[in-house]
């Protein structure tokens, strides 16, 4: 079937605002769920573990709605498909997808033994647009986040581009960094071959990812060491699917423990010749990306 651009935006628009849901979380909000939460991102354990109503942290809102494996969801859930609008794009050969952006809302915090549940809808759809990865458009999806009441708790908001794959010969070039005004620091460095870390200004804390707000002590003060680019592999994994020209498939990527304390993700320098395993001392070598940008690629330390 030929697309027709305007045909198909009414198409794709016709489908704001049609909500589906309620849908039901599996589980009430529980302890043990938060306590591995925490310690998953580096917070503070539990004030009070065992106390009557601890509180989830905010960033956790759409875990308690996570559907398993089987995708499968609770009794009395809205089980309607709600995939209509990708299976259009699908349909006229938008089979790319990237995620772009995700925004939340938080109204309160959730206490233990709340059950929660969600709405979600398409809130808006994007004109076609012209992008590096090849035309596509912008989704928008909107889930609301419902306490037992039906009063909202919380929002969240996820962006993704579905996009026609440009053929092999345009030679894409790889993605430029998502800069925030937490992370520019970050990229900016790199830009000028420095591989800097935050540091929090009042405990001294380091931390990676970079964040407003120090996990340890709450401060909003923060500075930057430049780190060695030594550390050890940590773990490792190879990236078969999805595919992008611009990148060797598959595509290793490793998580870094640095010298200096803290992880990171990068990719690292493998072929049939060259392969890591945990434990491995590696350094990091940057890499010129298209964009002025460089990019950290770990490499034995030994084979340098």
């Amino acid at each position: 079937m030929p697309e027709n651009a305007d045909f198909l935006l009414k198409e794709l628009r016709g489908h704001i605002g049609q909500r589906l849901g309620p849908v039901h979380a599996w589980d009430a909000v529980n302890e043990p769920m938060i306590r591995h939460w925490r310690e998953a991102l580096g917070f503070a354990p539990l004030d009070a573990p065992g106390s009557a109503s601890p509180t989830a942290p905010a960033t956790m809102l759409p875990v308690w709605l996570m559907a398993g494996v089987s995708g499968k969801v609770p009794p009395g859930s809205d089980d309607r498909d709600n995939r209509a609008i990708m299976r259009i794009l699908e349909r006229e050969g938008f089979v790319g997808i990237l995620g772009t952006n995700c925004e939340q809302e938080y109204e309160r915090p959730l206490r233990v033994g709340e059950r929660i549940s969600s709405m979600y809808e398409v809130d808006a759809v994007s004109e076609r647009k012209n992008t590096k990865f090849g035309p596509g458009y912008f989704i928008t999806f909107l889930q609301t986040f419902l306490d037992e009441d039906g009063v909202a708790v919380g929002t969240m908001r996820l962006r993704i581009l579905r996009f026609k794959p440009l053929p092999a010969s345009s030679s894409p070039l790889p993605p430029q960094p998502a800069m925030s005004a937490d992370t520019a620091f970050f990229w900016e460095g790199l830009k000028h071959g420095k591989l800097l870390i935050q540091r929090c200004a009042t405990c001294k804390t380091l931390r990676h990812p970079a964040g407003p707000a120090c996990t340890h002590c709450h401060s909003l003060e923060w500075d930057t060491i430049e780190a060695k680019g030594y550390g050890e592999l940590y773990s490792f994994v190879m990236v078969h699917t999805p595919r992008y020209e611009a990148y060797p498939s598959p595509h290793p990527v490793g998580l870094i423990e640095l010298d200096e304390g803290v992880r990171l993700i990068a990719p690292l320098a493998w072929d049939e010749r060259n392969k890591f395993a945990i434990g491995d001392r590696v350094k990091a070598v940057m890499q010129v990306q298209d964009g002025g940008y460089r990019m950290p690629i770990f490499h034995r330390a030994g084979e340098l």
